[in-house]
């Protein structure tokens, strides 16, 4: 036989169920939009972090000008309809 008074040990409190529903109802009714800024805020926080080494044969300030400028083209591109 299978000793069923140790089953009601192995669950978890109402009280972390209470928690764990209260999470996920409040993740499910962010905006999906809203959760991709906070991820990439983040990643872009432990980006900012890294050391920066221009590529062979440029200026640090001439290569990070032309990272912006790329990065700029490439937002307005992405956000073309046309």
């Amino acid at each position: 036989m299978v000793d069923l008074s140790a089953i009601p040990s192995m669950l978890p409190s109402v009280q972390m169920l209470a928690v764990a529903l209260v999470f996920y109802l409040g993740g499910a009714l962010a905006p999906a939009y809203y959760a991709q800024e906070r991820f990439r805020g983040f990643g872009r926080s432990l980006v900012d972090r890294l050391p920066y080494k221009a590529p062979p044969g440029m200026n640090e300030e001439e290569a990070l000008q032309l990272a912006v400028e790329s990065a700029a083209e490439q937002s307005t591109d992405e956000g073309d309809d046309g």
